[in-house]
């Protein structure tokens, strides 16, 4: 028997992600007891999005149970999904006795507790003990863990190239997910590839126990220029999938265009960046990835295994770990950012070290960003804003250091980031990427994470090769663009220029833009600054057996701006014979109650549009009404005077909008409920007629161009409401 106690945690099997169980805890008292006042916390350091315990409907779901001595009255806190604290408030727990936690007890009836929806090879059960209840914990050694694994396939994802050369092998990655984008690691199906043009060197993939759920495929080829689509199914399973569009060039292009994740988020135990890049480059199937740690909690110990990991996974020509860290300081110095070194081995200098124990090298600290800038500057160093933990504070600019903004995150979509920095007369560049905490960069889900609402954006880069110094001169240049996830093709230029240059010219500015979607086109649109010069004619259509309902906005101009969403409609005339929802990124979404007369709804979402479309049966004209509930999202600390951490989300009511519309009214033209800022609104329309992804080219001639710097960038909306945002093109425009 150790000093502290022992632990055990059954069954060890592997868990499934979002599958419900029952999982038992057993502490066993070591040598020196557990004297009154004593504590036992139980808890897991993953960022899970696992079930909050419940302590009040024993046949309920992720009902918790505690069996103790019952003289030792032991009772239970609850701190939050991630841990429990078992106080004793009565006799000291004496050498050898057990403390039995059950999570998911179903001995009254109930289902289980649901555990965490992303995979993660060691999900740790740790311990700390406080055997005196004086605040000296002691935490076990070797906790034991679970592999969270993915489930049943249901979706599969076809990834290619989206530049090559004709006659030029390259690879591509057919994959099948679970409901939580996952891989779906039990899948064993047959998927049969078609591509026309494309040539693979097999029709037919079978999945084995190796491969995980994920099959790459070498030596494909395409001879003709254009653009390819690769189609693959899985007949058996009702599975099928259209790759992302690839654009062949005969030739050696300049650039190549590759897909990434600079910020692709964090783990709490360093161990696992070996599991981050590993996802990044096998399952996300993306060329770059970056480790952004917060710097106030990253130790020098961890700091030293990211840098061991970005060294061992930076493989020029296959995969870029770029290296760097996450200046994390509070809004009011500056809010977060985003450091990346173009060499290895660099030294940290941290907002802060309110999270370390280790305070020896504070003197390096950066308080305010505009000493990050300093401190910086001539140096071989990028810096990019964002909106995540803490928002940038776009007053605070450095145009030599920080060329890029992040539009769109796991957070959500923020184009009010992209418009100020518009607003401001900046030169900076546009991507996406995940911001998470689940060690799935370029692929990441929210799940049921309480502060994230959206699937991880991307970041799209023209780079020469695939090279830290590469890539990072990409940023540098702005030759970028981001998209909600979505692989989307897009390509600008203006007189010879490529999106993110700046030049003069005495000319009117013609510029020219290609897209290539992974969906049909909703809208194709060219801003210059803030004001919409051209719309490009898409082919919609409307269905009159089809309505669409769209609900979209934020709350507020900073993080966690999320809007909750819900809403019930009846529909009077003609049944709803189906539902298909758009853009439900969490499972928290839902719709329920549904019969062929109505239906209800939960959605949560910031930023970016999502909605449904009903499928209705019969003939003639129909009304739909409905009523709709906002709630707005807040982030508040509470600690102290309110001003420092912890963070609890708060939930604050908001605007209710209730009409009805009737089809012909709608084949009029969409109807709008305006609601409040932010572009926070419901729209009823006609749903367009099904079309597939396409492409559009066109050039747009600016007849009034305005004497200076004219920014012009291309914004895409698809159907499925998955976006993408061009970098601007600087025009500086002399009057002839």
């Amino acid at each position: 028997m150790s000093e502290y106690g022992e632990l055990t945690l059954h069954p060890r099997d592997d868990v499934i992600a979002g599958s419900y169980g029952t999982w038992t805890v057993t502490y066993t008292v070591g040598e020196k007891g557990v004297a009154r006042g004593g504590t036992i916390r139980i808890y897991t350091e993953a960022d899970s999005d696992r079930a909050m315990p419940q302590m009040d409907d024993p046949a309920g779901e992720d009902y918790l149970t505690v069996q103790a001595p019952i003289e030792a009255r032991v009772g239970v806190l609850v701190q939050s999904l991630l841990s429990i604290v078992l106080i004793v408030n009565g006799r000291a727990l004496q050498p050898g006795e057990q403390v039995v936690v059950t999570y998911g007890d179903r001995s009254q009836g109930g289902p289980g507790f649901r555990s965490q929806t992303f995979m993660e090879a060691r999900h740790y059960c740790w311990v700390d003990v406080d055997v005196e209840g004086n605040g000296n914990r002691v935490t076990l050694p070797d906790p034991p863990f679970v592999s969270i694994v993915g489930g049943e396939a249901m979706k599969l994802v076809v990834n290619v190239p989206s530049t090559v050369s004709t006659d030029q092998d390259f690879r591509i990655q057919v994959k099948a997910e679970d409901a939580w984008g996952n891989p779906a690691m039990a899948y064993r199906g047959t998927v049969n590839l078609e591509g026309g043009t494309v040539q693979v060197p097999e029709q037919a993939l079978t999945f084995s126990k190796a491969d995980q759920g994920v099959r790459w495929m070498e030596g494909c080829r395409v001879s003709e220029e254009g653009v390819h689509r690769l189609s693959a199914e899985d007949q058996a399973a009702g599975l099928q999938a259209e790759s992302n569009p690839m654009w062949c060039r005969k030739g050696e292009d300049v650039y190549t265009l590759y897909w990434g994740d600079s910020h692709g988020g964090q783990v709490a135990d360093a161990q696992k960046i070996q599991d981050f890049f590993r996802y990044a480059r096998d399952v996300a199937a993306i060329g770059f990835a970056g480790y952004q740690r917060n710097d106030h909690i990253l130790t020098k110990q961890d700091w030293a295994v990211q840098q061991e990991a970005e060294r061992a996974w930076d493989q020029p020509g296959q995969f870029v770990a770029l290296p760097g860290f996450e200046w994390s300081a509070g809004t009011e110095r500056g809010g977060h950012h985003n450091v990346y070194f173009r060499r290895h081995d660099q030294p940290i200098r941290r907002s802060g070290h309110q999270g370390l124990a280790d305070k020896s090298d504070e003197d390096t600290d950066l308080t305010h960003i505009t000493d990050v800038y300093e401190a910086y500057r001539n140096q071989d160093v990028v810096i990019t804003a964002h909106v995540g933990g803490e928002h940038s504070d776009l007053q605070f600019h450095d145009p030599a250091l920080e060329p890029a903004v992040e539009v769109t995150s796991d957070h959500g979509t923020f184009e009010w980031i992209l418009q100020e920095t518009l607003e401001r007369n900046y030169k900076m560049g546009f991507f996406g990427g995940s911001d998470s905490h689940n060690a799935r960069p370029g692929g990441d889900t929210p799940g049921f994470q309480p502060r994230r609402y959206a699937k991880a954006g991307l970041a799209a880069v023209y780079a020469p090769a695939l090279t830290i110094s590469d890539i990072l001169s990409a940023y540098t240049a702005r030759r970028i663009y981001a998209t909600t996830g979505a692989r989307i093709l897009m390509h600008t230029e203006c007189e010879g220029h490529w999106m993110g240059e700046e030049f003069t010219t005495r000319h009117h500015p013609c510029i020219s833009a290609f897209v290539a979607g992974t969906a049909a086109f909703e809208s194709v649109e060219m801003y210059r600054g803030l004001d919409l010069v051209y719309s490009h004619p898409v082919e919609r259509g409307a269905n009159r057996n089809r309505v669409r309902i769209l609900w979209e906005g934020a709350s507020r101009k900073t993080s966690y701006s999320g809007v909750i969403w819900e809403g019930q409609l009846r529909v009077n005339g003609r049944p709803i014979n189906g539902v298909e929802k758009i853009r439900f990124d969490s499972p928290r979404c839902r719709v329920y109650d549904a019969d062929e007369g109505g239906l209800k709804w939960y959605a949560i979402s910031c930023g970016y549009r999502s909605g449904m479309i009903l499928d209705l049966g019969g003939e003639g004209d129909a009304e739909v009404e409905l009523v709709v509930d906002t709630t707005v999202i807040a982030g508040p600390k509470y600690g102290d005077r309110g001003i420092n951490p912890p963070r609890r989300m708060t939930y604050a009511p908001a605007e209710k909008v209730g009409f009805h519309v009737s089809l012909k009214d709608l084949e009029a033209g969409p109807v709008t409920m305006e609601i409040g800022q932010l572009n926070r609104r419901v729209t009823v329309s006609l749903a367009p007629e099904e079309r597939e992804a396409g492409e559009v080219a066109f050039d747009f001639t600016d007849s009034s161009p305005k004497p200076g710097i004219n920014p012009y960038y291309v914004r895409v909306v698809q159907s499925d409401m998955e976006m993408a945002w061009s970098s601007p093109i600087y025009v500086d425009w002399v009057a002839p």
